[in-house]
């Protein structure tokens, strides 16, 4: 069984539910390091060996809890790539959806970039559609790169990146600074400047990337 099925599959119950909302709170308040076992589980309800039913440790329930927002996001990817064929395209829209997360939901997207840290792994289940799409683009010459690795963590680390300054700026960064984020990583890849910002301003209107950004609960 593949790591993503192992996710998908595991059985979900109120403690596990409890633990990860309280997982996801302080992790989006405070700095991982800063939070312990005891304050997830005093947070969650639960006893102590409660929390080890479920995860092996912190660094578990944290790559469980980046996995699920991951996946969450991924999944209001999916049905928006049918605007084109284009992987360049597609890689716009997922990046754009992942920096929305960081004004609308930014705990969620705090956590994620801590985990994203140790995420860039082109192997990684989690990373499966992203090397997809860039091997597309490479395949059909939309994309130009020698390293499907280097590619991969180029990406990520650009998505990274720009959460971060978002959340460090939130009231100011503007669409101009989110649009120039993914014009970058497309030229990263080998797209003219030219084409990614034709990409860029054709697919990422209003009714795309806000009308179908990552709405709040």
């Amino acid at each position: 069984m593949n790591s993503r099925s192992a996710y998908r599959g595991v059985r979900r119950t109120r403690s596990r539910e409890a633990l990860l909302g309280a997982a996801e709170e302080l992790f989006g308040a405070q700095r991982f390091g800063t939070v312990s076992i005891d304050d997830i589980v005093d947070r969650a309800g639960v006893g102590k060996g409660t929390f080890y039913n479920h995860f092996s440790g912190k660094d578990d329930i944290g790559r469980h809890l980046a996995l699920e927002i991951r996946y969450e996001v991924r999944d209001r990817i999916a049905p928006l790539k049918n605007v084109s064929s284009d992987p360049a395209v597609h890689l716009a829209i997922a990046i754009a959806l992942f920096l929305d997360l960081a004004r609308v939901r930014p705990h969620r997207a705090r956590i994620l970039s801590m985990m994203l840290a140790g995420a860039s792994n082109a192997d990684a289940e989690m990373n499966l559609r992203l090397r997809g799409t860039l091997e597309a683009g490479l395949a059909c010459g939309r994309f130009d790169f020698r390293s499907i690795e280097a590619a991969v963590t180029t990406v990520i680390g650009i998505v990274s990146a720009g959460i971060r300054d978002i959340l460090d700026k939130r009231s100011s960064t503007s669409d101009a600074s989110v649009s120039e984020l993914i014009v970058h990583a497309l030229v990263a890849l080998g797209v003219s400047r030219d084409d990614a910002e034709t990409v860029s301003d054709l697919y990422l209107s209003e009714a795309l990337y806000r009308g179908a950004g990552v709405s709040t609960p």
